[in-house]
């Protein structure tokens, strides 16, 4: 079958390999649409999802973010037909086919043809956001900064608009990122590249005092870190950024991995009272509502993607998901 496979930093090949072959309780499924996720860039640019775990041997297909019909079934597996139109979650859908263990057949959610395959695949970082966005616990009258306008950024961005009137600004480098943020009812962009993008929040929300101490601090509600520290960046972190904008007893929520140590104030969050809450993928619930939030036409994905490649472009495909001013969302659709 065909495959996008890994061979070390920025090596991804179009490979032909063996079809998985199925044990009793598996299913066999045709995969249809596969973006690559920031997971898979990290392993892509430096032979590792760093901080994370160990570098990953030569041959891996990566891939996880997929939708597809299933073709074949291994036996006696209940809850799963040929033909039906899935979305689920994996590793190594950056392939013509993929093998769905009893534990993803669990997890994969049906759908019809009032989605695209395309959409379908998106629910996986939607997920992700959706999760962040709890936590952020938007409400109306608040406002809320996002720092990355990625596919997990813009996600937040849709989940908070969909379910509160919460303001929004979006901060990114990239201009194509920031169009698109306003397109999906950001309130506000900011191109950090052009402007001290603490200082322009300060002037946008207005910054009040800390109790007690006599120093200036930002009036924001929560900020949402989707950027990350990377391997090679010079300067404060975005997650010290965030810090400086939220107000006395605010939230921090982080999305990003870091690639590097970042160092932090831990005086600023204690006289501040910051909240400061990781945020790591999803749980079952909340994937099934990403989808049912794309299903039900609340959250339009379509826009988010921004490139669509075979697997016979693999190192194209990847080469171009590095471009954060070109693309947004990069998928396979084998």
């Amino acid at each position: 079958m065909k495959a996008a496979v890994f061979h070390g930093p920025r090596d991804v090949r179009f490979e032909r390999i063996d079809r998985p072959v199925l044990k009793e309780g598996e299913a066999l499924l045709q995969v249809r649409a596969c973006g690559i996720c920031g997971s898979d860039l990290h392993t892509y640019r430096h032979g590792m999802f760093l901080q994370l775990g160990n570098p990953l041997e030569s041959g891996r297909v990566l891939g996880h973010e997929f939708s597809g019909e299933i073709i074949e079934i291994g036996g006696d597996v209940s809850g799963v037909s040929v033909g039906d139109r899935v979305v689920s979650v994996g590793v190594g859908a950056n392939a013509e086919f993929i093998k769905l263990t009893p534990m993803m057949i669990d997890s994969l959610v049906p759908f019809d043809e009032s989605v695209s395959f395309v959409e379908a695949a998106t629910t996986e970082p939607l997920a992700t956001s959706l999760h962040a966005a709890r936590l952020g616990e938007a409400k109306d009258g608040e406002t809320h900064v996002i720092m990355g306008a990625g596919i997990i950024g813009l996600g937040i961005l849709q989940c908070i608009k969909a379910s509160s009137s919460a303001s929004v600004i979006l901060v990114d480098l990239s201009s194509r990122r920031l169009a698109k943020a306003k397109e999906l009812g950001a309130d506000v962009t900011i191109n950090a590249g052009d402007k001290n993008a603490v200082d322009e929040v300060l002037a946008l929300t207005g910054s009040t005092r800390l109790n007690v101490v006599e120093a200036v601090q930002g009036n924001v509600d929560a900020v949402y870190d989707c950027a990350g520290f990377g391997k090679n960046y010079k300067g404060i972190s975005v997650l010290e950024q965030a810090m400086s904008m939220v107000k006395q007893n605010g939230k921090v929520v982080v999305v990003a991995v870091f690639e590097q140590d970042v160092t932090i104030d831990y005086n600023m969050v204690v006289r501040k009272g910051i909240r400061v809450v990781g945020s790591w993928a999803w749980n079952r619930e909340e994937f099934i509502d990403a989808f049912h939030l794309i299903s039900s036409g609340k959250v339009d994905r379509k826009p988010l993607v921004s490139h669509t490649f075979k697997l016979e472009q693999a190192s194209e495909a990847y080469e171009t998901q590095l471009l954060a001013e070109e693309a947004i969302k990069v998928v396979f659709t084998p």
